[in-house]
């Protein structure tokens, strides 16, 4: 039994001045109440989630201390792991829901902290405020969340970990942000609608992002008329779900004919089939390999069977612009591992969640491999002239640069054997670095334990002055080293001296080790220090960037415990990297919340002082 008033599922939006419009988040429906003794969090299910996640409850304690006049509280929300505005990782949220023990329940706070997404106001000062309308609650909770100072949208990078959803009267430019950010959908809701407790009511309606796959009909259970739908998956026929739901009477009288007559019947009663038959189905995400919320649509007679892949169905799970074309989708495009455009459009899209935040605003130079990786390529600095309208760009009053934030523009230069991308430091708005980047270089690929041995001096030399760092290798033979910084923190002459103090105490206190000799011939087998990249104009290898090499390796951010002589930089590709993400999540998952500009600024103050 729901404690929660719920939606009604509709499969069409209610449009009409009398409706406003809220994102649906994908996590666990909750209650928190703040009072004077303490802080809870209860799911819709009437669960204690309290010790759970701590990282919600401690921060609310906090939040609030100061609004006594205010409490008792009681807010309605959803509890989220924000992967972009408009989106949350369900899997993670499941995996922190199992978790039993209180120090991997902290562990895994402090690593990936979810958040709390207040779209209600049930009860403030103690009063009764559910039978208010729907607008007046949204009113009194918006200035309530603006007086605790906390974020007014949801803001993946944000450190608060409560947060507001709020609403808008247009469905449209709502439903145009879910589309664009892949998010669950909306949730129309009644302007004068109160909030009941343990209703389902038409007041509130949800309206679902729903995508579409083609599988391939692989089973059927008679007993309770499920079939089992199947992709192919490294070259194997792979379940990918069970689906009964839009079926009408006589496909399931259809399909338990070809079985009866076709296919093999198990002990159990249970159905198998060669593939030969098509169909395709409704879905709302993809969770650990399984379509989630199915439904069936239709037969796909005229398909072959063949043709139902999984990176087919990952290809069709975003929404893009209809003049994207994919073309020779079964070229191999890097020939170590075989993998195909296919392939590397597939990992495109899984790993864009993490790919996008380094492209953001950026004016992104790409590298161009049009037979594939290991042959021919060229740089692409602007937008060429053949490129379609969709592609977003930015002139800088010389150049027109791609700038590459939506899947449309991503997926269009995946197409075109883009391969490398490259960005600046600064964004477009600004000729500031939003970031310093120390790029260790070693003289060769067997020589990249250099590279490890460095990149530990460095770390200890900026945990000395206080300064976080994050490692990521080039996805060819080196590391390098990211420090954040707020994007008109410092200007590029700043942090110059940052990085020639830098390289300058690494030549005295290594000389064995590094150099900053530009002329290769003259570097001696020592590692090179390029303190002269950082700089307006300059670009480096973006964050899940793959690389042009045969093999398709990934520019991919790592954890510090990581960098040790046991890191072979072959490992990671785009077969490995996005598996690597699912269950170890991004190293570089707070780095837009951690700019470095305090440490940053008393080391320069201090520098000024001596000089």
């Amino acid at each position: 039994m729901a404690f929660t008033m719920q939606p009604v599922l509709t499969s069409s939006p209610p449009i009409g001045a009398e409706w406003h419009y809220e994102i649906k988040y994908d996590g666990y429906r909750c209650i928190l109440s703040i009072h004077s003794a303490g802080v809870t969090l209860t799911s819709r299910n009437g669960l204690a989630l309290t010790s759970t996640f701590p990282e919600i409850t401690q921060f609310a304690k906090t939040a609030f201390q100061h609004m006594e006049k205010d409490l008792p509280l009681t807010l309605d929300g959803e509890i989220v792991c924000l992967v972009n505005p408009c989106r949350s990782d369900f899997e993670h949220i499941q995996v922190r829901g199992r978790l039993k023990r209180p120090d991997k329940i902290q562990e895994a706070a402090n690593a990936r902290p979810c958040c709390f997404l207040a779209f209600d106001l049930i009860e403030r000062r103690g009063e009764d405020v559910s039978s208010l309308s729907y607008l007046d609650r949204k009113k009194s909770l918006y200035s309530l969340m603006a007086a605790a100072k906390l974020p007014a949208s949801p803001d993946p990078y944000a450190k608060e970990t409560i947060q507001y959803i709020p609403s808008c009267d247009h469905f449209e430019s709502t439903w145009e942000k879910v589309v664009k950010y892949d998010g669950e959908g909306i949730v129309a809701k009644k302007t004068n609608s109160k909030w009941l407790e343990k209703k389902r009511s038409s007041d509130w309606l949800k309206y679902k992002n729903f995508k579409q796959a083609y599988v391939c009909i692989t089973g059927f259970n008679p007993n309770n008329g499920f079939l089992t739908v199947s992709v192919l998956k490294h070259g194997v026929m792979t379940p990918i779900a069970s689906v009964s739901h839009g079926m009408r009477d006589e496909e399931k009288n259809a399909i338990r004919e070809i079985m009866e007559q076709h296919g093999h019947r198990s002990p159990t009663g249970e159905f198998t089939l060669e593939p030969s038959i098509c169909a395709t189905v409704q879905y709302l995400t993809i969770l650990q390999g399984t379509l989630r919320e199915v439904s069936f649509v239709g037969f796909e007679f005229q398909m072959d069977w063949s043709e139902c892949t999984y990176a087919q169905v990952i290809r069709h799970s975003k929404t893009v612009h209809p003049k994207l074309q994919f073309t020779s989708l079964d070229k191999v495009i890097f020939e170590k591992n075989k993998k195909t455009k296919e392939d590397f459009i597939q990992y495109m899209i899984e790993v864009s969640d993490y790919l996008f935040p380094f492209l953001k605003d950026r004016a992104v130079t790409v590298i161009r491999y049009p037979h594939g990786s290991g042959s021919e390529s060229f740089f692409q600095k602007n937008k060429p002239d053949y490129a379609p309208d969709f592609v977003q760009s930015f002139y800088d009053g010389s150049h027109e640069h791609i700038v590459c934030e939506d899947m449309s523009t991503l997926l269009w230069l995946a197409n075109q054997l883009a391969l490398e991308f490259h960005v600046p430091f600064q964004t477009i708005k600004s000729r500031r670095p939003a970031e310093i980047v120390i790029d260790l270089d070693p003289p060769s690929r067997e020589d990249f334990l250099m590279a490890v041995q460095a990149a530990n001096e460095l770390k200890r030399l900026f945990d000395s002055f206080g300064i976080t760092s994050y490692p990521k290798l080039s996805g060819n033979k080196g590391i390098q080293l990211y420090i954040p910084l707020s994007p008109e923190a410092f200007t590029y002459e700043e942090t110059r001296q940052f990085t020639q103090l830098v390289a300058a105490y690494c030549t005295n206190a290594f000389p064995e080790l590094f150099t900053t000799e530009r002329l290769i011939k003259n570097r001696h087998g020592k590692l090179y220090l390029d303190y002269l990249q950082h700089a307006e104009g300059k670009t480096i290898i973006c964050p899940y960037s793959t690389r042009g090499n045969e093999l398709g390796t990934v520019a991919v951010p790592l954890y510090w415990h990581e960098v040790q002589t046991s890191l072979i930089p072959s490992m990671f590709t785009i077969d490995t990297v996005v598996e690597r993400i699912r269950k170890q999540g991004c190293p570089f998952f707070d780095f837009y919340r951690s700019p470095q500009d305090e440490p940053l600024s008393a080391f320069l103050h201090q520098l000024k002082k001596q000089s």
